[in-house]
Formats: C-alpha cells, structure tokens, sequence
C-alpha cells in the first residue's frame, strides 16, 4: 500500500511539474488536398482548409502545454474526415452546410514522435487512425460553439488515454535509472 502512494504521489509531481512548461509542437499536413473530407459548406476552399488546419494547430498545441518542458512532438497528419457531411440540400439561402449526425463520425490518422530534453523516443506511432463512433453522445454544451469541437474532444481523450501514461512511465523509468 506504501509503495502504491508513493508512486500515486510521484507520478501526480511529474505530471505537475510538467504542467507549468509546453513542449515544442511541430504539425505538418501530408497531401491535405486528398483529405476524406475537410470540404467547406460555405466558403472557399483554400481559406475554409487554412483556417481548419490552424483549429488542429491549436488543439495540438493546446495538448503539448500538458507535456513536460524540453520535450519534442512532431506530428504528422495524413488524413481528416471531420465530423458531419457537407450536405447538398440548400437552406432556405441557398447555400451548402454541414449536416452533423452520427453516422458521419470524426476520424483523423497521424503519425508522431514525442521525444524528451535528450532526444530519448518516449511515445511514437506510425499510421494512427483515432475515430469517435460515438461523438454525438459525448457533446458538451461548453463547447457547442467552438470550432472542431468534436475532433477535439477525440484527441483529448486519446491524449490522456494514450500519451500522457506513456509520459508517465518515461519519466518514472527516468527516476528509477537515475
């Protein structure tokens, strides 16, 4: 039980030791034109794709500020399908918009490497393909206006299931080596 604590009160530093610094984030889109689906319902392409990859540039940021200081995380992401569909009906307008149902489920493949001050690998996955099937049941309120917001909330939670333990455990194996 002792020892369950002190790696409880341990792991609980590292992770807030951490909290005040970022790590570095680099983010590149490979063949973004040939993405499932990052379609604009009314606007032009090129600004609907800037402004979009700049949304998964601030998510991917906003993850790397919970990464320890000193670490790198390079991603790559291959492909989007966001979540909803551009549907083809018109509103009364006469413009395209993006219909969100939950047959229409955010995916997003990327591959990264996250590596700590000494260029040690800590976390690194090849082709990665995350989907939420069930996105619509996970909807906040909070966050109902904001942009990407259910392609966020998949990466948060693939975050903190996936690359935050794995931090974890580098920086526990760091202390016992050291």
């Amino acid at each position: 039980m002792m020892r369950f604590v002190k790696t409880s009160v341990l792991m609980l530093s590292l992770l807030l030791a951490g909290v005040a610094a970022a790590a570095e984030v680099k983010v590149e889109y490979k063949d973004y034109k040939k993405f499932t689906d990052m379609k604009p319902a009314n606007e032009p392409r090129g600004s609907f794709e800037k402004r979009t990859m700049a949304n998964f540039d601030k998510i991917f940021a906003d993850l790397a500020k919970k990464l320890p200081e000193g670490y790198s995380w390079n991603v790559v992401v291959t492909d989007i399908d966001l979540a909803g569909d551009v549907n083809h009906m018109f509103t009364q307008t006469g413009q395209q918009i993006r219909v969100i149902k939950d047959i229409f489920i955010p995916r997003i493949h990327f591959s990264y490497t996250l590596v700590d001050q000494n260029k040690a690998v800590v976390a690194e996955e090849k082709d990665l393909k995350l989907k939420d099937m069930g996105f619509m049941s996970r909807i906040s309120n909070t966050r109902a206006d904001q942009p990407l917001e259910h392609e966020k909330i998949m990466l948060e939670r693939w975050f903190k299931d996936s690359l935050a333990p794995a931090v974890v455990a580098h920086q526990q194996a760091q202390v016992k080596a050291g």
